[in-house]
């Protein structure tokens, strides 16, 4: 898909092989007229020669990779900057002011996702559509914006958005306990920190022991609560199901719930969470997520098929984690040698535990020198959005072969360790 197609899909009449998206067209606009309406003024100038050079600006729309340059400029700035989707997304929404066929456009947006093989992470999903219908919502700007957005990033598409959703979500959150809290007395809790770091790898039956501290931040006395957790993946018995604090929590002091139990025999990603309750046991805070446990469950077992094969890692950049900014990009770089008998061939390396982050499998591969010989070392650099919750998480990566595969046992994985403020 490249911009081309994407103005093609908004201009009334002309693209031919697909209906109109429109009931009632709205004025003719160019190319040229409709992306400068469409993209701010600030995203446009990071390389203001593709917008004031026809010819540039012509392939430009045919295809973006050519400018290489811009790309990275384009991408770089939306992580540090998200909110500018919601400019490009009101500017959509004026744009198509007109009538649009809600049933063509979710055809035609199903036609595309399939047609380009296009994975969405599940938040980005739930943003663009009705979970009870299965239907793009009618926020057609939204869609826009994908389009746009997909055609220029295809490869980061969900990570540009992770930052975006989640401000999103906590200006939401944000303004609801404002208008909740207006005449009320303020009843708050709020996430200090958690050891260990959430989103952690174990082995099948490991004992897994968790904390959690929490702040009375309102003006409220908390007396008689507690937290439970309702969900049945798991079985947990009593004190691990309702986790008990003080009878009385007041305003300002700290509670610390906490968790020991042992992971299941079944590999696989774990998600619980416990919500606070008062005395009566009704939930205290029921669109909050309360407190979260997240882990992926893995079985370190030697392969034997291919226990001969192995590598070494020479050299790790950065070598020791440090803090860095939630949401902003991050690189990391291995040296790694081949110290095993077999050629590497198309091997890639794949983040295994991405879906926690809101990432998507084509997103975190990154492909190997195409041959890689017995002894031969080589250089292999990652680089992603960091997750825009700050606290400490785990990325694991493994190198799989070209079938999708692990290369190697599967207690052989690579790290990544983020300390995020």
């Amino acid at each position: 898909m490249n911009l081309k197609e994407v103005y093609e899909i908004f201009y009334p009449g002309k693209c031919k092989e697909n209906p109109s998206v429109w009931n009632v067209p709205p004025k003719y606009r160019s190319k040229k007229d409709f992306f400068e309406e469409l993209l701010p003024m600030e995203i446009r100038w990071i390389n203001f020669k593709i917008w004031n050079d026809k010819a540039r600006r012509s392939r430009f729309f045919s295809n973006c990779k050519g400018e290489t340059r811009y790309i990275a400029s384009l991408r770089t700035f939306l992580f540090e900057q998200p909110w500018t989707i919601s400019r490009i997304e009101g500017k959509a929404n004026e744009l198509l002011s007109g009538q649009i066929s809600e049933k063509v456009m979710n055809e035609r947006f199903l036609r595309i996702v399939e047609k380009e093989g296009i994975e969405i992470s599940r938040k980005l999903r739930s943003y663009l559509f009705d979970d009870e219908t299965n239907q793009l919502k009618t926020k057609w700007g939204n869609v826009l914006t994908f389009y746009v957005l997909l055609a220029i990033l295809p490869e980061e598409i969900n990570q540009i958005y992770v930052q975006y959703l989640y401000n999103q979500e906590q200006s939401a959150q944000l303004k609801g306990e404002e208008e909740s809290n207006g005449v009320a007395i303020k009843d708050a809790a709020l996430f200090q920190y958690e050891y260990p770091p959430d989103m952690s790898i174990v082995s099948p039956g490991e004992k897994i022991n968790h904390t959690w501290v929490i702040k009375n931040v309102g003006d409220t006395l908390w007396e008689n609560r507690y937290y439970e957790c309702n969900q049945s993946r798991m079985e947990l018995d009593e004190k691990n199901r309702i986790l008990r604090i003080p009878k009385f929590v007041y305003p300002g002091d700290k509670v610390s719930p906490s968790v020991s139990f042992y992971a299941p025999d079944k590999p696989g990603t774990y998600v619980m969470n416990w919500k606070m309750k008062d005395s009566k046991g009704k939930i205290v805070f029921p669109d909050k997520l309360g407190i979260g446990l997240h882990f992926m469950v893995m079985d370190f077992e030697e392969d034997k098929a291919i226990r001969g094969e192995n590598y070494n890692v020479i050299e790790e950049i950065p070598r020791l984690s440090a803090p860095i900014i939630a949401g902003n990009l991050y690189s990391h770089t291995w040296i790694i040698q081949n110290t095993g008998m077999t050629i590497w061939n198309e091997y890639y390396l794949e983040c295994i535990n991405g879906d926690n982050f809101s990432y998507v499998k084509k997103e975190l591969c990154v492909p190997l020198k195409a041959h890689v010989m017995p002894g031969e070392k080589i250089s292999v650099k990652v680089e992603f959005a960091t997750p825009p919750i700050e606290g400490i998480y785990t990325m694991v990566w493994q190198i799989m072969k070209k079938d999708g595969t692990p290369a190697f046992a599967k207690n052989r994985r690579l790290e990544v360790l983020l300390n995020l403020i």
